[in-house]
C-alpha cells in the first residue's frame, strides 16, 4: 500500500509539476473545485429551502386533519389523505430536490452496508441501494434510464442568418469551440468522427461516430458506430426564426456502467441535461460573434498533451 501510495504522489506531481502544461493543469483543477464548491452551496440552499416549504406543507396539513377530526363541522383532509398525498409525491417521475437528498443518502447508506456486509443478502442491499441512489442522482425513473438511456432536448434562437448556422454546426470539429464537456472532434473521413469527452473525475471517454440524414439548412444527425464505448446519438432541427435561425437540439446517449454509470458522472459534473442550456449559449455567443468563449473545452485542452489519448 505505500508503495502504491509514493506511486500515486509521484504521478501526481509529474502530471501538476510539468513545466509546459502543468500551470494549466493546476489553474483548472483549482477552477473544477470552485465550480463544485458554489454547485454544492447552491443546492444546499434549494434542498434546505424545499425542505422547510415542505414541513410546512405536511405540518399544516396534519394540523388541518386534527382540527377535522375533532369536529365534524370542519371540512379539512383526513390523516388518509394527507398519507395518501405524501406516498403519492414519491411515485412522481420527478422528485423535489428534498426528496432526492433523502433517497439519495437513504440509498448510499444502503449500498454501503450492503457493500460491507456481503453475501447474498449483502450484495441485494448493495444493488438496491445503488438503483436508489441513481434514481435520486439522476431525477430519472430507473425503466426509463435502462430502456431509453438518457434524453436532452432544447432549442436557442441566434441571431444570425440560417445558412450561417447551419454551416457552422456541419463542421462537427467546431463542437469543442462551445461545448464544455467534449475535449476533441476529429474528422476521419467519408462520414466519420472521432469524439473525446470528459468522463468521470475528466477522464476522456472515446467513441466513432457517423454522420447521416443531413439536409442543407434543415437538419442533421449522428449516432455512434456500433462497439462504440458509449452509444450516442444526436439531432439539430434548423429553422429561420425572423431574421434569425431556431437551433434545436435533441441528444440521447446511454452511458458507460449503464445508470450506476450516469450517476457517477453526474456527480462530477458530466451530465448533458444540466449543461446543454449553457453549452447553447455559448454556440450562440460563438456564432453571433466570430469569437469562440474562453470556458470552452477545446480553449481548456489546448496545449495539453496529455488531455485526450488516442486509440
Amino acid at each position: 500500500m505505500s508503495r502504491i501510495l509514493f506511486l500515486g504522489l509521484g504521478a501526481a506531481l509529474m502530471f501538476f509539476g510539468d513545466p509546459n502544461a502543468g500551470k494549466k493543469r493546476r489553474t483548472d483543477v483549482a477552477n473544477r473545485f470552485g465550480s463544485a464548491r458554489r454547485k454544492l452551496e447552491h443546492g444546499r440552499d434549494v434542498i434546505v429551502r424545499d425542505a422547510t416549504n415542505r414541513a410546512h406543507g405536511l405540518i399544516a396539513e396534519t394540523r388541518s386533519a386534527l382540527e377535522t377530526r375533532g369536529n365534524t363541522l370542519l371540512q379539512g383532509p383526513s390523516f388518509g389523505e394527507v398519507a395518501h398525498g405524501v406516498l403519492n409525491s414519491w411515485r412522481r417521475s420527478r422528485w423535489s430536490p428534498a426528496q432526492r437528498a433523502l433517497a439519495g443518502a437513504f440509498g448510499a447508506g444502503m449500498a454501503t452496508y450492503g457493500y460491507f456486509r456481503g453475501g447474498l443478502r449483502g450484495f441485494a442491499m448493495c444493488a438496491a441501494g445503488g438503483s436508489l441512489l441513481a434514481r435520486a442522482t439522476t431525477n430519472e425513473e430507473i425503466s426509463s434510464l435502462v430502456k431509453g438511456g438518457i434524453h436532452v432536448e432544447h432549442s436557442v434562437v441566434v441571431d444570425s442568418p440560417l445558412e450561417q448556422v447551419y454551416a457552422y454546426w456541419r463542421n462537427l470539429e467546431n463542437l469543442p469551440q462551445w461545448m464544455s464537456h467534449v475535449r476533441e472532434v476529429r474528422y476521419l473521413g467519408g462520414d466519420h468522427y472521432h469524439w473525446v469527452v470528459d468522463g468521470p473525475a475528466g477522464s476522456p471517454v472515446e467513441w466513432d461516430s457517423e454522420l447521416l440524414n443531413v439536409v442543407e439548412n434543415q437538419e442533421m444527425t449522428w449516432h455512434s458506430l456500433p462497439g462504440s464505448r458509449v452509444e450516442h446519438s444526436g439531432r439539430v432541427r434548423f429553422d429561420t426564426m425572423g431574421e434569425g435561425t431556431r437551433v434545436h437540439v435533441q441528444l440521447r446517449y446511454y452511458p458507460p456502467a449503464g445508470v450506476i454509470g450516469h450517476a457517477v458522472a453526474k456527480a462530477f459534473g458530466v451530465d448533458p441535461r444540466t449543461e446543454l442550456d449553457d453549452d447553447l449559449a455559448r454556440m450562440k455567443s460563438a456564432v453571433e460573434t466570430g469569437h469562440p468563449p474562453h470556458d470552452a473545452a477545446a480553449n481548456r485542452y489546448a496545449g495539453d498533451p496529455g488531455a485526450t489519448t488516442r486509440h
